[in-house]
């Protein structure tokens, strides 16, 4: 920890009638925190960071690398569903093909089917059996 013991991790001062007041930190979602009435925002440390959350919402404002790590993997996420889809997309095409197969398959047998048939009713005469 790079603050001394006894000090406060955060320390802000506010202009008052030309002289600098230290504000006074209160307790905020589990941090220490002091607020900024200008910026609307609630100030603490985070580790390293200085974290700001929105007085009204009580969001966090995010980093820009938590920006940037989200962004990352929001566009990993789409990346594998568009996978996903075009995966099974493939496989219908697939299933199309193979059932379109099949049909032609079954349809050539009944063709011969019927060709046999019709060849044999000629051999015998024209004679059902």
């Amino acid at each position: 920890d790079v603050f001394p013991r006894g000090l406060p991790r955060l320390q802000a001062y506010r202009l008052e009638a030309g002289r600098y007041q230290a504000m006074a930190s209160r307790l905020v979602a589990g941090q220490r925190a002091i607020r900024s009435c200008k910026l609307g925002l609630d100030v603490s440390v985070d580790g390293k960071l200085l974290r700001f959350r929105d007085v009204e919402t009580g969001a966090i404002v995010r980093h820009r690398t938590e920006v940037a790590a989200h962004a990352e993997q929001e566009t990993a996420l789409r990346l594998e569903e568009a996978a996903r889809r075009r995966a099974a997309e493939a496989d219908t095409k697939r299933e199309a093909a193979a059932r379109s197969d099949a049909e032609a398959r079954a349809a050539a047998a009944e063709a011969r089917v019927a060709e046999l048939e019709a060849a044999l009713r000629r051999s015998r005469g024209g004679r059902p059996q």
